[in-house]
């Protein structure tokens, strides 16, 4: 015969969390948490791949200038594309970077445009239609060679 339990450790037993499915199984719960997690460390490597991808920018051989340029982007309004257009396209020194380098410029180039399109009220991107003229993104993207 089966000893009896005081009724408080009854409800507690009967309370405990049970695992969906086959023992050992994680609950859907603890899957979606360990999911959330494991994206959270993921999106936390990538900003530090891109941070060091932009400080190798900044501290490479055409530093002084990246440096000049983001400055230019950091103060630009809506009417500067043709401007910015115009100073990557002057920009001999950009025709000197490796492929890779130029890329990350480009990266730079499009947070940049989309932080000044927010500053001022507008959606981060703004994809022109076929038959538009190319947007001063879409052209800097031709001028690094960045297809």
């Amino acid at each position: 015969m089966a000893a009896l339990q005081p009724h408080a450790e009854h409800r507690q037993r009967r309370a405990a969390p049970r695992a969906a499915g086959r023992p050992g199984q994680m609950s859907l719960g603890l899957a979606a948490e360990k999911k959330l997690r494991e994206d959270e460390q993921l999106s936390k490597q990538y900003r530090a791949w891109k941070r060091g991808k932009l400080q190798a920018l900044l501290d490479g051989p055409h530093g002084a200038q990246v440096r000049e340029l983001d400055r230019f982007m950091k103060a630009m309004g809506l009417a500067d594309g043709p401007v910015l257009v115009a100073r990557v396209a002057a920009a001999e020194w950009i025709q000197g970077m490796d492929r890779n380098a130029r890329h990350d410029l480009l990266s730079l180039i499009g947070r940049r445009i989309a932080l000044m399109r927010e500053r001022n009220g507008l959606p981060p991107f703004n994809d022109g239609v076929v038959g538009d003229p190319p947007r001063a993104f879409e052209q800097i993207k031709g001028i690094l060679g960045c297809r």
